[in-house]
């Protein structure tokens, strides 16, 4: 209680001096200690030298401890360490982030292997059906993404294409490149609406194009007449007896993928070419151009069971 009383008797001026000084000053560079200093015996009084006195300090460090001492009994929180500047040295080695592994992406060698066997079920094994099959392959590859939950990514799509082509060589043009069926295959890609079994357009063109030309529909007016008027006359055909009624919708553009090469205008003559035959007639005829187009609704009128098996 003494040391107390003793230190009550000091200034208050002085004692915000000593405040200020633990806050925000550091022991070496101060203006605050200089204040002090000047306030040493023999020039006025010293309450720090009162200190160094009172708790029979020495050294050269006694000035310092007698202003922690006088802080310390006046209840004031000791200043805090300077934080440093310097970025924390970590002691655990750098370690790639592991994200979290879709149920579909779970064995990509698996996939990978689907992806070619989807390839070499739709290779062409014959001329003029490059078209038919690598559309038949991109569907199935967009069912694939359906049952994975995920968009194939470019390297696997290079898989499948990689495959198909490679089995397909033989009965491709021999005046494209590999690059230009590569183009195709890759713009057509985000084209493709439905994947394998979605779609009755895309599921009659599905079926058509896995037809040989001994099972393509005979035209009786014409039994000479050529595969792609065949294989047009089996679109119609497969499109009625999936739609289940006697009409049914078709756009030449659509029509024209019966059959690798064919355009639409030609997809149009021959269109025109069946009716007059007696395969199809029009109940209602579309609007064809960019703007106004409109698919045409046709109905098939040969037996359904009129082929060459």
């Amino acid at each position: 209680m003494g040391r107390v009383a003793e230190l009550g008797s000091l200034g208050r001026c002085h004692r915000a001096v000593l405040v200020l000084i633990a806050r925000y000053c550091q022991p070496s560079s101060r203006p605050a200690f200089r204040y002090l200093r000047a306030r040493a015996p023999g020039k006025g009084g010293d309450e720090i030298a009162f200190l160094v006195k009172h708790f029979g300090l020495s050294g050269g460090e006694a000035r310092r401890k007698a202003i922690n001492h006088y802080l310390d009994m006046a209840g004031f929180p000791p200043r805090r360490p300077r934080k440093s500047h310097e970025y924390p040295v970590s002691h655990v080695s750098p370690v790639c982030p592991v994200f979290p592994v879709s149920e579909g992406q779970a064995g990509d060698g698996e996939i990978d292997k689907r992806l070619k066997a989807l390839a070499a079920q739709n290779a062409c094994t014959q001329l003029n059906t490059a078209r038919t099959r690598r559309f038949k392959l991109l569907r199935d590859l967009k069912a694939v993404e359906k049952e994975i939950r995920r968009k194939l990514q470019v390297a696997e799509l290079a898989i499948a294409f990689g495959e198909w082509h490679q089995l397909s060589l033989p009965f491709l043009d021999p005046a494209k490149t590999r690059e230009q069926y590569e183009a195709k295959f890759l713009s057509e890609y985000p084209k493709v609406r439905f994947a394998t079994g979605e779609g009755t357009l895309a599921t009659a063109l599905e079926n058509v194009a896995k037809l040989p030309p001994d099972q393509l529909p005979i035209i009786p007016a014409k039994p000479n007449a050529p595969d792609s008027w065949r294989r047009l006359a089996a679109l119609h055909c497969e499109l009625s007896r999936l739609c289940g009624t006697p009409g049914y919708f078709l756009a030449y553009r659509d029509a024209s993928k019966a059959f690798d090469g064919m355009s639409h205008q030609e997809a149009y003559e021959i269109t025109g070419a069946l009716v007059t035959l007696g395969v199809i007639a029009f109940v209602r005829k579309g609007q064809p151009g960019l703007i106004s187009r409109e698919a045409a609704e046709f109905r098939y009128l040969l037996p359904q069971s009129e082929n060459g098996a």
